[in-house]
């Protein structure tokens, strides 16, 4: 009778046991697949058979439950085990989680890189500009150095230090007015690109140059002096008429080209370092409707296209190049965008503004390619097919065109990270680097997810120009590890293809990590000791700091 009772007593514990395991399999298959989607999981697919081994257990364990007691002691040693690894792993889990959680809070800051997570004294979230008089007044007198920051994509700590204060200008953000004759915008620094556009969409007019998505601030635009897809126009600098500036001292001056113009060049590119850009008089253009084309070829066939068919043809309003991240086809294939001016027969519905479509579906195959190198073949092919779609022609507005796709990107693993970094190469020096480019990203077995094309046209009007030739601009996505040795990696490799770069009268831009040594930034940037000179000149008891100057300028 004890012998039937502790069997049913048994037997009910571990079928109820390998309930609970068989659901936690099913459970973790189903987060996992979520998590895809979202793009946050750190090891796509690990949960999936994680769940496919556990489900099998929780069988066992259900089928053991039924089994006779002279059965049970060898099935309870082996659920013992199983446990003992489950509890082990859920520990191991968690402590990382712990040491690897990147967050923000009161005091402490983190850019989009999560790379540089900073303690600050303060973040004071601007709305008004007494407000932000009153913040440089109380960090003058109480000595505290300050930080400005917005959207925090520049990747480099650029938008804070240790123990500043960080002023937020995200809330800093009002549309002043539109000069819809003269096509003149005047907004506030924090003001994102795409509030821009929603508000000057009604009157068919449109930006000239932001980044390639619309989620950043002008006022960011501007600090890291940013260039886009337009080949017509440039860097952004070119783009704007005039700003005020709030500088040390808690005065306010107008800035433009003939008004204070060297502050001008310096603002523009300047991180920050010279004061905060209050408001800003922007040139827009007209909301044209393109024909989107888009074309396949080997990357040593694209310069040529390039000269034909884009470079001062008035027709061509956008383009850019993307270079195959597939191993197949490694940095060998090039899919090329156009958008040309046309006079087809349109209706309204061009003109309204577009919402980022299939994110989750989009996040799913990008993670894919994070971990497998066949999930890049994948993403590659589909990318053909479904976003460039080769061979189909498609009409766009420019405002439609200038809202791309972003959202999938959004990626918060406690392992990894992904980061950019832009390089600047002369047009005739293409093939050599890609080829230099291609061996680099090989030998130092890179997690390369992307690379983009774009044209930028000499600049001479910033102080810290990074095209002092006309260039195509590589834009390069790249997954890197969260650890010490992954970020020790990261600064080795960069600094190769900063090298590359120079060899080949390139250059690199300042707006992400800070992997290159202070040498090869001066090498890139001969003029960089005047800039921080101009620096302590216009700020004398260098009030506005940040990580990047601290590196790089400080003596």
């Amino acid at each position: 009778m004890k012998k039937h009772i502790l069997s049913k007593i048994l037997g009910w514990i571990e079928f109820l046991l390998g309930l609970s395991i068989c659901a936690l399999g099913i459970y973790l298959i189903w987060a996992d697949i979520f998590s895809m989607l979202r793009g946050s999981v750190g090891c796509p697919g690990f949960g999936i058979l994680f769940g496919i081994f556990l489900i099998p257990v929780g069988a066992f364990l259900l089928i053991s439950g039924w089994l006779t007691l002279k059965q049970r002691p060898a099935a309870m040693f082996m659920n013992l085990i199983v446990l003992g690894l489950i509890v082990f792993i859920g520990v191991s889990s968690y402590d990382s989680a712990k040491m690897w959680g990147q967050y923000e809070s009161e005091h402490f800051i983190n850019d989009i890189s999560r790379l540089n997570k900073n303690y600050v004294r303060r973040i004071i979230k601007i709305d008004n500009t007494k407000q932000l008089q009153e913040a440089i007044g109380e960090a003058n007198h109480k000595q505290y150095k300050v930080s400005i920051a917005a959207k925090k994509h520049s990747q480099g700590g650029h938008q804070f230090c240790h123990d500043c204060v960080v002023l937020d200008m995200t809330a800093f953000n009002k549309i002043i007015s539109l000069d819809q004759k003269n096509k003149i915008i005047r907004v506030q620094s924090g003001a994102t690109w795409e509030q821009i556009q929603n508000y000057i969409n009604p009157y068919h007019l449109a930006i000239k140059v932001m980044q390639a998505s619309n989620i950043f601030t002008v006022g960011g635009s501007m600090s890291a002096n940013i260039h886009g897809n337009d080949p017509n126009f440039g860097t952004i600098i070119h783009t704007i008429r005039s700003f005020r500036l709030l500088l040390d001292d808690g005065s306010i001056v107008n800035v433009s080209r003939v008004e204070n113009p060297e502050l001008f060049s310096l603002v523009l590119g300047g991180y920050g370092l010279f004061g905060v850009i209050l408001d800003v008089d922007l040139e827009l253009t007209d909301d044209t409707v393109y024909e989107r084309d888009s074309v396949v070829m080997n990357y040593r066939d694209y310069p040529k296209f390039f000269k034909r068919n884009i470079l001062n043809n008035p027709k061509v309003g956008l383009h850019s190049a993307k270079l195959s991240h597939a191993p197949s086809s490694f940095l060998n294939e090039v899919v090329a965008t156009t958008y040309n001016k046309t006079d087809k027969e349109l209706n309204d519905e061009i003109f309204v503004l577009q919402q980022e479509k299939n994110i989750l579906r989009n996040k799913f195959f990008f993670g894919l390619s994070r971990k497998f190198f066949w999930g890049k073949d994948l993403r590659w092919y589909l990318e053909k097919k479904l976003d460039a779609k080769i061979g189909k022609k498609e009409i766009v507005s420019r405002n439609n065109a200038m809202r791309s796709i972003v959202k999938f990107l959004e990626y918060n693993s406690g392992k990894d990270t992904d980061i950019l970094q832009d390089y600047f190469i002369p047009v005739e020096n293409f093939t050599s680097f890609v080829d230099g480019l291609r061996e680099i990203l090989r030998s130092e077995e890179i997690n390369l997810l992307s690379t983009t094309i774009r044209y930028t046209p000499k600049d001479e009007m910033s102080f810290l120009s990074y095209t002092k030739k006309d260039s195509f601009t590589f834009v390069l996505y790249i997954n890197q590890r969260l650890s010490q040795e992954g970020i020790k990696r990261a600064e080795t490799w960069t600094q190769k293809m900063v090298d590359l770069a120079l060899r080949l009268g390139g250059s690199y831009y300042l707006a992400y990590q800070l992997y290159p040594s202070k040498e090869q930034m001066r090498s890139v940037y001969p003029n960089a000791d005047l800039f921080f000179e101009k620096k302590r000149f216009y700020d004398k008891n260098e009030l506005f700091v940040n990580n990047f100057y601290n590196k790089y300028g400080k003596l």
